[in-house]
C-alpha cells in the first residue's frame, strides 16, 4: 500500500496525517532515523535533567526510547488528534509520566518558558514542505513558539534534510535572534537498516537513504549588541568547524548534500558517465584547490573484482594513462575491476603517505562502491608503490598572459633508472605538460640564489638534457624535418617555432642543426624569462627569441621584403578558452588569411607543421581541407593516446 502523499503540499495538510495514521495503524513511523541510529547525537545535546517538549510527536517510537534511556520529563505535541488518542492508549501505563497534547505547533497553549528542549524530527520539513510563502509563514511561527516557550540557555533540536528553502529559513531565523548554531551530519540515521536488526544487518546489500540526515541545535542566548552567535558544522562525531559567515555554514551543507546524492546516484547505476569526477575539497585548509579529484571509471563487463581505488602519485596525474579518458579506461581494462576509482592528489596539497589517503578516504570511497557489495567490503587501493609525493615545486609565478603557473620537477623511471623532469604547468589547466626538460644524471640540482637590485631569484645549477624532447607532437616534427633533410632540401636553412613555451623545442632544433637559424617567438616574456633560467634555453647568434604576437610576427615577416624566407615554419602555440573546444592552436591561428601569411614566409620548398589538439572531428576535418587549399602537399599525423594531429 502507498503511503506516500501525492504531492509535498500534502505534508502540512491535518487531514493527511489524520488519514496516514489511521491507515497505518500501530505501526511506528519513523521519519530519518530510529532511535537507535540518533542516540548518539540525541545524548550529547539533550540532558536527562530537561524539561522536552517533542513537537509533531506522530507514532514514533523515540519519545518512549528516550523515556526508558532516563528522559522522563516529556511532553508530547502533534496536531493529529487521532495519534495522541493512539500514543495515550499505548504509553499511558508503561511510560506513566509521559505526557501526550493534540495541540497546532504554531499556537501553543504553553506558558513562555516552560521547557528547556524542543525536540524535532521531521517535524519544520513537514511545515515546510515547499518554496511558498505560506509554508514559509508556518515555519517562521513554529520559530516564534520555540523562541517563546524555551528558556534560554534552552535548545532547539532539530533533525531534517535541510532543503535549501529549510535551511536558509532557519539559519537566518535564529541567527538574527543572536543564538547559537551547530549543525551535526548524522550518518547513522541514513542507513536503511536498523543496527539492532540482526537479520537486516546478515543481508547482503548495504542500503543508505539517498539523503543526508542532518541535525539542527539551535541554543538560546539574548541577542547581545556587537556580539556575533557562532556557527559551527560537524562533518561527523569527531571534529568541529567553527565558521565565520552563515554562508560558509550553508555551503557546507550543501557540499555534503550534492556529493551524497552523486555517491547515491553513482552506487546505484551499474554504468556510470566516463564523464563523472568528484573534486573534494579541505575544509580545514587555506587553500582553494581540490585535495582530491576522483574519476569513476566502469568497465561494461561482468567481473569477479567488483571496486578498487587507485591513488596517483603527485606529478604523474598528467600522464596519459591517468590524466585522459581513454588511459583512465584501460588502466580499468588493465586493472581487471568493474569499477575503477582513479584519484588525483592535489597540487597544493600534501600527503604524508598512501596508508594516510587511504585513510581519509576510506569512507568517501565506500560510499561510491556499485551497489550489492556486502556490507563492511574490504576496497583496495592501487598505487605505483609506497610513495604519494613525486613532485617538488621550484617555482612558481604569475603571467599577465597566461595566469599563475610552476616550474616542478617529478622523479619518474626510465628502463629501471630514476629520472628527474623539469615541467612547466599553466595552473589554469594543471593536467597538461607545456614544457618538459629531462635533467642529466637523474639527480635534482641543489638551490641557490641571486640578488640583484630590485628582485631575488632562485637558479638551478643541474643541467637540462638539451637533446631530450617529451612532447610526442615535437618527435613527429622532429622526425618530419629529419626526413626532408634526408632529401636534401637546399632551400631549408632557417626554421620559425611560434609558441616558444619552456624553449625545449628549439633548444632541441639548435643542438641538432646548429647551421641552421632557428626564430622562437613568443607573446608572453615571463616564459622566454623561464626557458633561460629553468630549461636550458640560451640565445646565440644561430637561436634567437622574439617577444611578440605570432599573428603579427607572421604578417609582418610576410609583408617584408626584404626578410629571408624560412624552410620550415612550425606552429605550436596554446588556446587559453578552454569553452572553444580547440585546445591548440587559437581559431585566430587557423583564418585563411594567417594561413596565407605563413604561406607568404615560407620559401618554395618550405614546409609548415601545425599542432592541431581538436576533439571536434568535424573542425579538425574543416582545417584540414583549408590547409590544403593553401598547400601542395597536406599530410595529417595522428599521435597516438592523445587528441593531437601534425
Amino acid at each position: 500500500m502507498n503511503l506516500l502523499p501525492k504531492s509535498s503540499s500534502e505534508f502540512s495538510q491535518q487531514d493527511y496525517w489524520d488519514k496516514f495514521f489511521k491507515t497505518r495503524g500501530k505501526k511506528a513511523f519513523e521519519w530519518y532515523g530510529t532511535y537507535n541510529q540518533l542516540y548518539g547525537v540525541l545524548h550529547k545535546y539533550i540532558n536527562p535533567r530537561d524539561n522536552i517538549l517533542v513537537g509533531g510527536c506522530g507514532n514514533s517510537t523515540l519519545s518512549a526510547d528516550l523515556y526508558n534511556a532516563g528522559f522522563t520529563s516529556m511532553t508530547n505535541v502533534d496536531i493529529s488528534e487521532t495519534v495522541i488518542e493512539q500514543m495515550i492508549k499505548q504509553h499511558e501505563k508503561t511510560h506513566p509520566l509521559m505526557k501526550f497534547v493534540a495541540m497546532d505547533l504554531l499556537q501553543m497553549s504553553f506558558d513562555a518558558e516552560t521547557f528547556t528542549c524542543f525536540l524535532d524530527k521531521g517535524t519544520l520539513d513537514a511545515l515546510m514542505s515547499d518554496t511558498d510563502q505560506d509554508s514559509r509563514e508556518r515555519a517562521e511561527n513554529m520559530f516564534k513558539e520555540i523562541d517563546r516557550i524555551l528558556k534560554v540557555g534552552g535548545r532547539y533540536v532539530c533533525i531534517s534534510l535541510l532543503q535549501e528553502h529549510i535551511l536558509h529559513c532557519l539559519i537566518a531565523y535564529f541567527h538574527n535572534l543572536g543564538w547559537m548554531i551547530r549543525i551535526c551530519r548524522c550518518e547513522e540515521a541514513e542507513s536503511q537498516e536498523d543496527p539492532t536488526d540482526l537479520k537486516q544487518k546478515k543481508t547482503s546489500g548495504s542500503g543508505r537513504f539517498p539523503f543526508p540526515v542532518f541535525t539542527v541545535v539551535c541554543t538560546k542566548f539574548k541577542k547581545m549588541e556587537r556580539m556575533t552567535p557562532l556557527l559551527e558544522f560537524c562533518p561527523d562525531e569527531k571534529n568541529i568547524e567553527r565558521l565565520s559567515s552563515v554562508g560558509q555554514l550553508k555551503e557546507r551543507v550543501q557540499s555534503v548534500q550534492h556529493f551524497a546524492t552523486l555517491c547515491h546516484q553513482i552506487s546505484h547505476d551499474e554504468k556510470a558517465s566516463q564523464d563523472v569526477f568528484i573534486e573534494l575539497m579541505d575544509p580545514k585548509s587555506t587553500k582553494k584547490t581540490p585535495k582530491y579529484t576522483l574519476f569513476i571509471v566502469d568497465r561494461p563487463c561482468k567481473s569477479n573484482q567488483k571496486f578498487a581505488a587507485f591513488v596517483v602519485p603527485q606529478g604523474r596525474e598528467t600522464d596519459w594513462l591517468f590524466g585522459s579518458n581513454e588511459g583512465r579506461r584501460q588502466l580499468a581494462d588493465n586493472a581487471k575491476f568493474q569499477r575503477l576509482l582513479v584519484i588525483h592528489l592535489g597540487r597544493d596539497h600534501q600527503f604524508a603517505s598512501l596508508d594516510c589517503v587511504q585513510t581519509e578516504l576510506a569512507g568517501i570511497v565506500s560510499s561510491l562502491q556499485p551497489q550489492g557489495l556486502p556490507p563492511n567490503t574490504q576496497i583496495p587501493f592501487l598505487s605505483l608503490g609506497a610513495q604519494v609525493n613525486q613532485r617538488k615545486e621550484i617555482h612558481r609565478g604569475l603571467s599577465d598572459s597566461t595566469g599563475e603557473y610552476v616550474v616542478e620537477e617529478v622523479e619518474e623511471e626510465d628502463d629501471g633508472k630514476p629520472v628527474i623532469l623539469r615541467r612547466l604547468i599553466f595552473l589554469s589547466n594543471p593536467n597538461v605538460i607545456q614544457s618538459e626538460a629531462r635533467m642529466k644524471d637523474g639527480k635534482s640540482p641543489r638551490m641557490v640564489s641571486a640578488n640583484d637590485s630590485t628582485n631575488i631569484y632562485f637558479f638551478q645549477l643541474g643541467k637540462v638534457d638539451l637533446k631530450y624532447l617529451a612532447c610526442q607532437h615535437h618527435l613527429v616534427m622532429v622526425e618530419e624535418l629529419r626526413q626532408n633533410l634526408d632529401m636534401k632540401n637546399p632551400g631549408l636553412k632557417s626554421i620559425l617555432v611560434l609558441g616558444l613555451g619552456g624553449g625545449a623545442l628549439c633548444t632541441y632544433l639548435h643542438q641538432a642543426y646548429p647551421q641552421f637559424k632557428v626564430d622562437g617567438v613568443e607573446i608572453d616574456p615571463t616564459m622566454v624569462d623561464l626557458a633561460r633560467k629553468y630549461f636550458g634555453f640560451k640565445p646565440s647568434e644561430n637561436l634567437r627569441p622574439h617577444i611578440a604576437d605570432g599573428l603579427s610576427f607572421v604578417r609582418d615577416a610576410a609583408a617584408s621584403e626584404s626578410r629571408e624566407r624560412y624552410g620550415c615554419i612550425m606552429l605550436d602555440v596554446d588556446c587559453k578558452d578552454r569553452r572553444l573546444g580547440i585546445s591548440c592552436p587559437p581559431p585566430s591561428f587557423l583564418e585563411p588569411n594567417f594561413i596565407q601569411s605563413v604561406k607568404q614566409c615560407l620559401n618554395p620548398n618550405g614546409i609548415f607543421f601545425m599542432n592541431l589538439v581538436c576533439r571536434d572531428e568535424a573542425r579538425r576535418n574543416g582545417v584540414t581541407e583549408m590547409l590544403r587549399e593553401s598547400f601542395a602537399s597536406v599530410q595529417v599525423k595522428r599521435i597516438k593516446g592523445e587528441v593531437k594531429c601534425v
